[in-house]
């Protein structure tokens, strides 16, 4: 599909920009980071220790006329986040071309795109990919967006969200290496992915609900060959459908969230892609505002598996199912647990601290991840942080014990 979508995609950038360069309306504003910083440890799952990692990215937002805008962001970096070792890589997070008085504000490109009104936690977040390698203070650095169509349309009294999108990308996840094992990373030529959302935002209440008909953004594993010198696995793209929900009200001095997501998996009839199990998954606490300085936010969540396949008799399928399990957190049939951020900002605002930990049942698997941001000046940045991963070798969050890490990072902004 990705073959018909280009053509039209490049006379949908290309034609408007025409058009609308005898009515520029102002210089293109652009922005900017530069960063380098010293790390524990990579986000690998490997044995790497004081790791140097260097990032930067440019955005361009410019209003080609009244009614046309343009977006792009770019990045680079040189950080071990590749399978293939390699340590420098550059991309396009977002590229969009936007129409802001045509009916609907069609954008066209790429546009990252995230959902979801809880606390950390969102289980109608799956759209835009991320990178759970990257090492980067903020998790928002890890997101990309989608090529497609976006639109934006004005009903009743919220808005319509509407996203075509072209082609597919998998979350970067970090995998052990294992003897006898090759991974092979292949983003594949799938159907388009649809998703629709409608928000509200209200006096008394921000709600939304959401339908996406696409992909699951995390890799089902899939065995592509098999010798007794060992396997090569690959990634296949799962069909998924997600009926989803969220909600804010705010009442004083606390903001109540929620969050419902509803999964089902189109599971492949080829014997050597792993299961995937469906399930809904559920989110909601409180945040509390103290003072106009202080935040501290408290939710439970649960997930429930409405059904989970048993393991091949065939050894090698049985453990390819375990690891597939471990990385899409498909390990039991309930899981549940708390989540916990306590905020603050120090030193007149120029500092600002945020905790946030995470504790699941039922075998006791937990993070703790700590931040803290100082603006030396308007432009110069130094963060400090740390994560740490507990729990048994076979839960979600113990197996990511290796990518506990704590850093340093100076940045410079533009």
């Amino acid at each position: 599909m990705s073959g018909s979508f280009l053509p039209w995609w490049r006379a949908g950038v290309v034609a408007p920009l025409i058009l609308s360069a005898s009515a520029f309306a102002s210089a293109p504003e652009v922005t900017g980071e530069v960063a380098s910083g010293v790390w524990s440890s990579s986000r690998m799952l490997d044995d790497k220790h004081a790791v140097s990692s260097n990032r930067a990215k440019l955005k361009l937002d410019w209003q080609a006329s009244e009614s046309l805008q343009l977006n792009s962001e770019v990045w680079a970096l040189s950080s071990p986040e590749r399978l293939d070792e390699k340590r420098e890589d550059a991309g396009v997070n977002e590229l969009y071309v936007k129409s802001s008085e045509t009916v609907c504000a069609p954008a066209l490109g790429k546009k990252l795109v995230m959902w979801g009104r809880a606390d950390g936690i969102n289980p109608t977040d799956q759209i835009s990919p991320s990178n759970y390698r990257r090492l980067t203070p903020e998790t928002t650095d890890q997101r990309t967006g989608n090529w497609g169509l976006h639109l934006d349309c004005e009903v009743g009294a919220g808005k319509l969200q509407m996203h075509v999108l072209d082609r597919f990308q998998f979350n970067d996840v970090p995998l052990e290496k294992t003897p006898g094992v090759v991974f092979r990373e292949q983003d594949p030529d799938v159907r388009p992915t649809v998703a629709v959302k409608y928000d509200v935002l209200g006096s008394d209440a921000d709600w939304s609900v959401s339908v996406i008909d696409g992909h699951d953004l995390f890799p089902t594993f899939a065995v592509r060959s098999a010798t007794p010198e060992g396997i090569t696995l690959g990634q296949h793209a799962t069909r998924m459908r997600m009926i989803g929900s969220d909600f804010t009200i705010v009442r004083g001095e606390m903001a109540y969230r929620g969050e419902i997501a509803w999964v089902d998996f189109e599971q492949s009839s080829d014997p050597a892609v792993a299961r995937r199990q469906p399930y809904t998954s559920a989110i909601g606490g409180a945040e509390w505002y103290i003072g106009d300085r202080e935040t501290v936010s408290l939710q439970g969540f649960w997930r429930h598996l409405r059904s989970v396949s048993s393991l091949s008799n065939d050894p090698l399928f049985a453990q390819v199912q375990a690891a597939q399990a471990l990385i899409s957190n498909e390990l039991d049939r309930d899981q549940y647990g708390v989540t916990l951020r306590y905020a603050k900002p120090l030193f007149d605002s120029k500092a600002d601290l945020d905790l946030f930990a995470v504790w699941t049942e039922p075998r006791n698997d937990w993070m703790l991840r700590g931040r803290l941001k100082y603006a030396l000046t308007d432009s110069w940045r130094v963060s400090t942080g740390f994560d740490i991963f507990r729990g048994p070798q076979d839960s979600f969050l113990g197996h990511l014990r290796t990518n506990s890490l704590t850093f340093v990072e100076a940045s410079y902004i533009w």
